[in-house]
């Protein structure tokens, strides 16, 4: 299938501002990034879906309609990572900032990062133009969270 900037062009909107993209398509991009890491990480337990829903909805303020719009086949089938990197470029700083601590929650949820996760880590930063200090602060964060979230000696759900 050659590569199309038509399902692009429906999801991403230059924005200034988080209210600019409307809720499905932030939503979209959200689920997109955190399925990737998902992947990436070798093991993608059934209640990692809903957690990233309550994360988009939680942090990223999005309706519950919203995500369910945005894992639909129409949204979600005719996306890449290529645009999920695209729309992360095009968001504003903070909201890239909220996707990025999300993915990389996702990714220390196991506390460890898979060599696969550590590429889509980096390329996520790279997209948002993060500097190096900024997904420092970032990813120190997340791991904080994630630790939180999963005591340690707690096993991951299965």
């Amino acid at each position: 299938m050659p590569f199309s900037l038509a399902p692009l062009s429906a999801i991403v909107v230059v924005v200034t501002t988080a209210t600019d993209l409307p809720e499905a398509d932030l939503a979209a991009v959200w689920f997109l990034a955190a399925r990737a890491m998902y992947i990436a990480s070798g093991q993608a337990p059934a209640s990692e879906n809903a957690s990233a829903g309550l994360y988009a909805q939680a942090i990223l303020g999005v309706s519950e309609e919203a995500c369910l719009e945005a894992k639909s086949q129409e949204k979600m089938g005719v996306l890449t990572l290529v645009d999920c990197l695209s729309a992360v470029s095009r968001l504003p700083h903070g909201v890239q900032e909220k996707i990025i601590t999300g993915v990389m929650m996702v990714a220390y949820a196991d506390r460890r990062m898979a060599t696969l996760e550590v590429r889509w880590a980096s390329m996520l930063a790279s997209a948002a133009g993060l500097t190096t200090d900024e997904f420092q602060r970032i990813c120190a964060s997340a791991r904080v969270i994630a630790a939180m979230l999963r005591p340690r000696g707690e096993a991951p759900d299965l």
